[in-house]
């Protein structure tokens, strides 16, 4: 499993922020930050559904199942 994305450095995300960067946004938080920790969980979970979608389809085609 990958590292726990909280536990990452901002340098790990260079290029997801990157992507979302806006130097001129006027929020109290780091925006940047905060979107490259949401983004790699979802990442992350998109994948694991992934191989979990693929593993029941690959049980219910050997059960003969739809």
């Amino acid at each position: 499993m990958t590292a726990d994305p909280i536990s990452k450095t901002k340098d790990d995300y260079t290029d997801i922020i990157g992507l979302i960067n806006h130097p001129e946004s006027p929020v109290g938080i780091d925006a940047q930050l905060t979107h490259a920790i949401i983004i790699e969980y979802l990442q992350q979970i998109s994948g694991r559904l992934a191989d979990i979608e693929a593993e029941l389809k690959a049980m219910q085609s050997s059960d003969g199942a739809a």
